[in-house]
């Protein structure tokens, strides 16, 4: 492809000689030609690709795959949907988010607020789906309209949330409303949904240099792509990010045991009586069997723990 990365005049005069020009753009092994010509030049086009990734790389192009398509008709590319139509100033070709992919979010959003995973902590909930959408978001806001692809998707995360706590605390929607929205954002305390659209559009500037990617790591601003599998707010312990804040506010940040004061990150929210113990492992996430200590005692007592389980095996 490279010998039809041609300067402008070039390709004027290749056109008025009936000729095609190409534009190629690839993204690890998915990759689209763009064609300025005729139905005729386009296949010959992908039989020359075709020959020459099965000769020289042993690779098998599919042709059910490959498909040559106008752009009138609009294709996919790394989940975005291009696509020439009429415009304010005439025909331009639009970036949009594909079909394909806004289902991919929605379930997403879907997945993180299950009614299954109603024992899972409000704050894990709203950590999980800030996380999905703001990926989401910062990937698709250079489309051309996102403003208007992202508002049913906020309106959907938004509800999608307020059922799930509905159904976590046996609530009304009213009463959800009043409970947890501040200012049309649902959440506890600091922690609140974003909104698809508190991210705007954004344009692409391109850069003058095209720094080599494995010579000058730390000057390339890299994006961030989708997370194919994302955390979907469970727990190792259903319901702990919600009581480790309470149990460390009651005991007043101060380890049980010794008596220092502890930290955010040195303080460990423990289980006074073992979760084995209980014939429902819930039952032990409930504050009296919840208490504060420091990493050394914490340590210790996991020690302890350890050996009398086995002195009892």
């Amino acid at each position: 492809m490279e010998r039809y990365d041609l300067p402008s005049y070039e390709r004027k005069k290749r056109r008025k000689q009936g000729l095609a020009n190409f534009a190629y753009a690839r993204y690890a092994d998915d990759f689209v030609v763009l064609c300025s010509g005729t139905k005729e030049q386009t296949l010959e086009m992908r039989q020359e690709v075709c020959d020459l990734l099965r000769t020289f790389l042993r690779l098998n192009l599919s042709m059910e795959k490959t498909k040559v398509v106008h752009l009138n008709e609009g294709f996919d590319f790394l989940g975005f949907h291009l696509r020439r139509s009429m415009g304010n100033k005439g025909m331009v070709t639009k970036v949009l988010v594909s079909e394909k992919a806004i289902k991919r979010h929605r379930d997403i959003i879907r997945a993180v607020t299950s009614p299954d995973t109603h024992q899972d902590s409000v704050a894990a909930k709203v950590l999980a789906l800030n996380r999905v959408i703001a990926g989401w978001c910062r990937y698709f806001q250079y489309t051309s309209k996102p403003k208007a692809q992202f508002d049913p998707l906020q309106r959907e995360a938004f509800w999608g949330l307020a059922h799930w706590l509905g159904r976590k605390f046996k609530l009304s929607m009213p009463e959800v409303l009043r409970r947890y929205s501040a200012q049309s954002k649902l959440g506890e305390g600091k922690l609140r949904l974003i909104g698809h659209n508190s991210f705007t559009a954004r344009r692409y500037h391109e850069s003058p240099s095209k720094p080599n990617p494995y010579t000058t790591q730390e000057t390339i601003q890299r994006e961030e792509l989708l997370d194919d599998n994302p955390w979907l707010g469970t727990e190792v312990r259903p319901g702990m990010m919600d009581l480790r804040p309470l149990v460390l506010k009651r005991d007043n940040w101060t380890c049980r045991i010794c008596k220092e004061t502890v930290t955010n990150d040195t303080a460990q929210v423990d289980h006074i009586r073992q979760v084995s113990r209980f014939k429902r492992p819930v039952d032990a996430n409930r504050l009296e069997n919840l208490w504060t200590l420091c990493i050394r005692c914490h340590k210790e007592k996991s020690e302890t723990d350890r050996q009398m389980e086995s002195r009892m095996r």
